[in-house]
């Protein structure tokens, strides 16, 4: 999709750089993240450093994690069929690099004893954003496409590109080129990201620093996850039993994120309960 949208850039006399990569998009994301984050630490009175290097190790584990967690993914199929190129040359997986972002920020946080639910509740527009960001960079890339549609918003990427070559090795189209229209699923991404960000923004809004902001966007993202994962067209990303590994991880995310929801109403009901049951042999020994 880039050269084409190189092309127009240049047929209406636009400079190119107008038109970032993938690495360009995920830069820019960070940095109008961690913009927010920092000011959002500011005006709650937490350290702003602390707050930066955080995201500074989210950062950089997130870049190597979405190569590890790919890396692993294809590692049963490599010992399978004696090819060990998915392995040493693997694509990014964005759920490896959430994963471990989050991983990596804990450790910081917990390190220097920083409290974590407000942090990633102060990230979690910038996180959207994020996903937002990079989702547009595979669709300028063409990587992550989506199945065929006869839908009108069906997507033709060019001769050359992932989808192009998928179709013609599947005898859906001639050699070199273009592919059949495909759902755009890195744009229907790339607008769960935006839309994942918006409903984190509300308990921002109202001044909550207790992780519901982060909850929300992880809850909004695995579910939306979960569905795109059925329109996608990419065969190597991985299934068990008739589930993509992504969908897998949303399933976990879901289980886990309901574990926390139903232990903290719990936490919540115990006081009151605990106070009835205690008064009521007070009023059976005092006869």
């Amino acid at each position: 999709m880039k050269p084409e949208l190189t092309a127009w850039l240049a047929r209406h006399d636009l400079p190119t750089w107008l038109l970032p990569d993938y690495f360009q998009l995920a830069v820019l994301a960070t940095f109008v993240g961690a913009l927010l984050a920092l000011w959002l630490a500011r005006r709650d009175g937490a350290s702003r450093t602390h707050t930066a290097r955080a995201i500074a190790c989210a950062y950089v584990a997130a870049l190597l994690g979405g190569y590890l967690f790919e890396a692993v993914r294809a590692v049963p199929t490599a010992l399978l069929t004696g090819h060990w190129r998915s392995v040493v040359q693997p694509g990014r997986a964005a759920y490896g690099g959430l994963l471990t972002a989050i991983a990596a920020a804990t450790l910081y946080l917990r390190a220097h004893r920083e409290p974590m639910a407000p942090f990633f509740d102060r990230v979690a527009i910038g996180t959207g954003l994020t996903f937002a960001f990079v989702r547009t960079g595979c669709f300028i890339a063409g990587c992550d496409y989506g199945l065929p549609t006869a839908r009108s918003w069906g997507v033709r990427f060019p001769p050359g590109s992932l989808a192009a070559v998928d179709h013609a090795r599947r005898g859906f189209v001639p050699a070199n080129g273009p592919s059949l229209p495909v759902h755009p699923t890195q744009l229907y991404e790339a607008g769960l990201g935006i839309l994942a960000a918006a409903l984190a923004a509300i308990p921002i809004a109202r001044g909550r620093r207790n992780g519901q902001a982060f909850a929300t966007f992880l809850a909004c993202y695995a579910v939306g996850r979960f569905a795109i994962e059925f329109l996608r067209g990419d065969r190597e990303r991985g299934h068990i039993f008739s589930l993509s590994t992504a969908q897998w991880v949303s399933l976990v995310l879901l289980l886990c994120l309901a574990v926390r929801f139903f232990g903290e109403r719990k936490r919540v009901r115990w006081p009151k309960s605990a106070g009835v049951n205690d008064a009521r042999p007070a009023q059976g020994t005092g006869a």
